[in-house]
C-alpha cells in the first residue's frame, strides 16, 4: 500500500511540474510590419522600374532578423492584377497575380526584390493573369511578420 501512495504521489508530482512548466512559457504573438512602395511606368529591363537608370525592381524591403514571413499585394493604376516575383539572394522566392494567396516563409533578414511585370520567359508565364505583362504604375504593400 505504501509503494502505491508513493507512486501516486510522485506521478502527481511529475505531472504537476510539467503542467506550471507549460504555463510559465509566454506565447509568442504574431507581430507584423507592413512596408509601402509605388512604383512607375518604365519598361524594365529596357529600362529600371522606377527611373531610367535605376533597379529592374520595382521595390526593395529589407527584412528584420526577427520576420520570417510575407505577403503582398499590388495594385496597378489599370485596375487588373498583374504578374509579380519576388526574389532573394538571386534566387526565385514566390510569384503571384495581384496578391499572395497566403503568407510565404523567408529567410530571416533577407532581402526581398519586387519586379512587377517582369518575367523569366517561358518559365513564368502565367495565362491565368489578365495583365501578366503590362504595368502603368501602382503601389506594393508588404506586410512582414515572424508567424504565418
Amino acid at each position: 500500500m505504501k509503494r502505491l501512495s508513493t507512486t501516486f504521489m510522485v506521478l502527481g508530482l511529475v505531472v504537476g511540474s510539467v503542467a506550471t512548466a507549460e504555463a510559465g512559457k509566454p506565447e509568442r504573438k504574431r507581430v507584423e510590419r507592413t512596408v509601402e512602395g509605388s512604383y512607375g511606368a518604365y519598361p524594365a529591363p529596357v529600362t529600371g522600374c522606377n527611373n531610367a537608370l535605376g533597379s529592374y525592381a520595382c521595390m526593395i524591403v529589407e527584412a528584420r532578423s526577427t520576420e520570417a514571413f510575407f505577403t503582398a499585394q499590388v495594385r496597378d493604376a489599370h485596375g487588373q492584377p498583374v504578374f509579380v516575383q519576388v526574389r532573394s539572394d538571386g534566387a526565385q522566392v514566390a510569384t503571384f497575380c495581384g496578391e499572395t494567396p497566403e503568407p510565404i516563409r523567408i529567410a530571416r533578414g533577407s532581402s526581398l526584390e519586387f519586379y512587377v511585370a517582369l518575367e523569366n520567359w517561358p518559365g513564368d508565364f502565367q495565362p491565368d493573369c489578365p495583365a501578366n505583362r503590362v504595368k502603368t504604375n501602382g503601389t506594393i504593400s508588404v506586410t512582414l511578420s515572424n508567424r504565418p
